[in-house]
């Protein structure tokens, strides 16, 4: 089973002060990366929020946004502190003693001070940790939901590729004996030159004859390519998703497909090759978005 790193879960929150939302996306990255939008009144939390999500997603680059409303009404507004209002007033006529300052002027500057605004009784309260880590989780829940289906829809596009592979591998074991034969008969053809000749090395031509096949054989490559597949295939159906590992394996793979290519010296062949290239660029790019 794997899953994939896209992925995207919601949860929501109201009662009759405020609604909350809260979002998480996910996209594929080589590491977890996660950039957060959140309001003032979750950051005592928000180093508990990230440690769950990164916890329960791993890998992937993720957007964690959460937003607040506040209803509208006198209950929840904010108000003025009376004591600071009248400090503040206090200090301003006290330097500007002499100067002919209006009660508008006065009242203007004033203002500007921020901390003279409180919340209302109650209001400080209404978003809590426990709140806060529910909606994270169902979020997480959705996401997880989200992953695990994409990964359904990427596993079976994988299969198929690695299967494409495997039936391209099998025609080309087919069609090698068939290339040894004429390989033979090229062989046969030069030693027919070799007789002929009245300065030959017979020594020197079988030397480089035993490095010729040598250089030719692709039975190594083939046998490993097919255990390459075969892992792969078992990874595919592993418990945890193994996006790293498949990725190793596909790499390994690759090496296989590109020995036998420059080896093979028949063009139907090297054809059956690109198509395999073909099949295992597809495997990259789907293994890529892999946990």
């Amino acid at each position: 089973m794997i899953k994939s790193m896209t992925g995207y879960g919601n949860a929501n929150f109201e009662n009759d002060q405020i609604s909350i939302q809260v979002e998480i996306k996910t996209l594929n990255s080589k590491f977890f990366d996660i950039n957060t939008k959140y309001p003032k009144e979750i950051s005592s939390f928000e180093h508990d929020l990230r440690k769950i999500i990164s916890d329960r997603l791993i890998r992937g680059k993720v957007s964690f946004v959460t937003e607040l409303t506040t209803k509208s009404g006198t209950a929840q507004a904010m108000r003025i502190n009376p004591e600071l209002f009248q400090h503040y007033k206090n200090q301003i006529l006290a330097v500007t003693e002499g100067m002919n300052v209006s009660d508008a002027d006065i009242l203007q500057s004033v203002m500007k001070t921020g901390d003279i605004f409180e919340q209302p009784e109650g209001k400080k309260d209404v978003i809590d940790q426990q709140l806060m880590v529910k909606l994270v989780n169902e979020a997480l829940d959705k996401c997880e939901a989200f992953r695990l289906q994409e990964g359904n829809s990427a596993q079976i596009a994988l299969s198929a590729c690695s299967d494409q592979i495997s039936n391209k591998l099998k025609e080309i074991k087919e069609l090698d004996p068939v290339r040894i034969v004429q390989i033979k008969e090229r062989i046969n053809e030069g030693l027919k030159e070799l007789s002929s000749g009245e300065k030959s090395d017979p020594n020197r031509f079988e030397q480089e004859l035993i490095y010729y096949i040598e250089k030719l054989d692709i039975s190594e490559e083939i046998v490993r390519l097919e255990n390459h597949i075969k892992f792969f295939n078992i990874t595919l159906d592993e418990k945890e998703s193994q996006g790293k590992k498949l990725g190793f394996i596909s790499q390994e793979m690759g090496r296989e497909i590109n020995t036998i290519g420059s080896k093979a010296n028949n063009s139907d062949i090297q054809k059956l090759v690109v198509e395999m290239k073909d099949e295992l660029e597809k495997i990259k790019e789907q293994v890529l978005n892999v946990i």
